[in-house]
């Protein structure tokens, strides 16, 4: 099931310079942390003259969706999935 979040949250990213690649590797979202295992997808929405990046990552159990809004250098949490269709 996804549920819409849409909160801010600590996050420990990584660059890997082959690639130039950032991957968000652990969030701390309502106390607890998530280890990422997965980057599913990464894509960039522009509003206004912002740059908006979002990112679709995975634990072992759950799906979330994230976005950093450079601007205000903030991690948002907009979604998390079970992964179930209810």
């Amino acid at each position: 099931m996804i549920e819409k979040i849409n909160e801010q949250v600590d996050c420990i990213t990584i660059y890997k310079k082959l690639g130039g690649i950032v991957m968000p590797y652990k969030i701390k979202w309502n106390g607890r942390s998530y280890l990422i295992k997965k980057l599913g997808y990464h894509y960039k929405t522009r509003v206004g003259r912002i740059i908006q990046h979002y990112f679709s990552v995975s634990t072992d159990t759950l799906a979330f969706k994230l976005r950093f809004d450079p601007e205000n250098m903030q991690w948002i949490l907009e979604e998390v999935s079970d992964g179930s269709s209810n």
